[in-house]
């Protein structure tokens, strides 16, 4: 009975996972062959969130010494629990980016988000001058996430998600965007670094 019980629900994780990734690839693949820099909005949308990531550390580079090439991954970190973003973000690990694998780590402190390529904050709670001058791409949906020392700030407008970067904070974390990916965004800030008290 324990076997079979075990078999059923390493079967329904399977089906959960292939689901995930299927909506995904729905989401990504569109994204990769002419991102437009929009998906629809919706009630589920943690799978375009995710593809939206996947093309933000597309269209970066990083500091030399933190390159995912010289780390052998591309590490997606994630600050603050939101199930379905979760398993959107996971269905992403194992997938080659800049030469490297998508690896996927949950972080529950700020310190812990060292090492982290990308940083996807679901919810509030960290000071964002804590992150100081650390090569970390952060990215949220947060309200007035852009404006208030985030790198990449996801916005629902008119029915579709789109996203604002602040530039300045890339450039004092030492990221660099690409020019296509800035001439997708809805707004680019040129603010300044990360500040005490942001989120």
């Amino acid at each position: 009975m324990t076997t079979t019980s075990a078999a059923s629900r390493a079967s329904l994780g399977r089906r959960f996972r292939a689901g995930w990734t299927a909506r995904l690839a729905c989401a990504v693949v569109p994204g990769l062959l002419g991102w437009s820099g929009a998906v629809e909005a919706g009630p589920d949308e943690s799978a375009g969130q995710a593809a939206f990531v996947l093309n933000f550390a597309k269209f970066t580079e990083w500091p030399p010494a933190s390159q995912p090439g010289r780390q052998g991954a591309m590490l997606l970190c994630q600050f603050g629990v939101r199930d379905e973003l979760t398993q959107a973000f996971r269905a992403l690990e194992g997938r080659p980016l800049q030469g490297v694998s998508i690896q996927w780590r949950k972080v529950n402190r700020l310190d812990e988000a060292r090492g982290c390529h990308v940083l996807f904050i679901a919810e509030s709670g960290l000071s964002m001058v804590q992150l100081g001058a650390l090569p970390v791409l952060t990215v949220s949906d947060l309200p007035g996430f852009a404006q208030q020392g985030g790198v990449i700030g996801l916005v629902r407008q008119s029915g579709r998600l789109r996203f604002e970067v602040n530039r300045g904070v890339a450039q004092s974390a030492g990221l660099r965007l690409s020019a296509d990916l800035l001439s997708l965004a809805m707004t680019v800030l040129d603010g300044p670094a990360r500040r005490e008290g942001a989120m």
